[in-house]
């Protein structure tokens, strides 16, 4: 994810794509005994990084014990991230899709032909969000941020 996290922190740098207004992250992983939570956790952090405003809502729906969450987050300046982690048979996988207001940004590992070159994501850390993702699970409602 280190990669990841510097490549597209370097086209944002540059001001290639201007100012990030929407992300769209599905992350597919291939460990049956990874915490799913965990893995949010991590994407929620990856869009946090990107988008440049505060969280003020996150929504999230699915089952950590199961296959699939969905977290929608929605930032303090009108931005939102769609980020979706699900478990699969085949390898660790993401694919993304950041808009800015002048451009976008695609991504996706492993990419087709190129497989056998693709560097598969590596999950590390915890969000700050983890805990109202949680929550949101729970309750089946939207959780309101203190920002």
């Amino acid at each position: 994810m280190e990669l990841l996290k510097k490549s597209v922190q370097s086209v944002l740098e540059k001001d290639r794509i201007g100012s990030p207004v929407f992300l769209r992250c599905v992350l597919q992983v291939a460990d049956e005994s990874s915490d799913l939570l965990a893995s949010v956790g991590v994407v929620t952090a990856l869009a946090n990084e990107w988008i440049p405003s505060s969280p003020v809502r996150v929504y999230a729906q699915g089952d950590v014990d199961s296959a699939q969450v969905t977290v929608m987050v929605h930032y303090v300046a009108g931005q939102m991230a769609l980020l979706n982690v699900n478990r699969a048979d085949i390898e660790t996988a993401i694919d993304i899709m950041l808009v800015g207001n002048r451009g976008v940004i695609y991504h996706e590992t492993p990419i087709g032909r190129h497989y056998q070159n693709a560097i598969l994501p590596e999950l590390d850390g915890i969000g700050e969000l983890t805990a109202a993702i949680a929550q949101s699970l729970e309750s089946g409602q939207p959780v309101e941020l203190e920002v």
